[in-house]
């Protein structure tokens, strides 16, 4: 659900709660923004961070264009386009309702190149081997 816009720190956008009415993020302009604060909010198998799934397709993938997650406990910042989101993220279910989870190998760090594409292998014609070479000399019979 949407919240009330909150007052102070971190109240720029718009907050967006998860059924429960708990605070899990922010759409700013056409961006979601979520802060880890801590390392254990950050999944370890597989290593990704975890998005309610509820939330995710009923209020913040409809009306964004890119996931972006701040790491409080490192500073790093982790950004996804949400074509990348859909299409990589898996569902999971631990006890706390279904989630997505999107890898880390999906979210592009600053200074990290992006992820490669997944492309269909490229195919190479295989070279026309080259003709046996002559025999010369004497040739051996056949073995016993």
């Amino acid at each position: 659900m949407y919240a009330k816009v909150g007052r102070g720190r971190n109240s720029s956008g718009v907050p967006i709660t998860d059924r429960q009415g708990r605070a899990i993020g922010r759409i700013v302009g056409r961006e979601y923004h979520k802060i880890v604060a801590r390392q254990d909010q950050m999944l370890r198998s597989p290593p990704g961070f975890g998005f309610d799934a509820w939330a995710m397709e009923q209020l913040v993938l409809p009306r964004v264009d890119t996931v972006v997650v701040t790491c409080k406990f490192d500073g790093r910042v982790y950004t996804a386009d949400v074509a990348s989101f859909r299409r990589y993220a898996m569902t999971i279910d631990r006890g706390a309702g279904p989630q997505y989870v999107l890898p880390l190998g999906y979210w592009v760090e600053p200074g990290r190149p992006a992820p490669a594409p997944e492309r269909a292998p490229l195919v190479v014609p295989s070279p026309v081997p080259d003709p046996p070479a002559p025999v010369t000399g004497p040739v051996q019979g056949r073995l016993l």
